[in-house]
């Protein structure tokens, strides 16, 4: 008598990833186009001072 043994991969799991993969490309390309990951987005500090004349005599 001969014993088989069959043995199946786990190919759910990898179609899990995939998809997860999928997902998460899709977000990123919806973030990127909407401008989320500009590098010019950043803290701006912009000083406007009065213009001070001195008049003299």
């Amino acid at each position: 008598m001969s014993d088989m043994i069959v043995t199946r991969g786990n190919g759910g799991i990898a179609w899990f990833v995939a998809g997860a993969a999928i997902v998460a490309l899709a977000i990123g390309a919806f973030l990127y186009s909407d401008g989320y990951f500009d590098k010019s987005s950043g803290v701006q500090l912009k000083i406007d001072l009065p213009k001070v004349e001195i008049q003299g005599n």
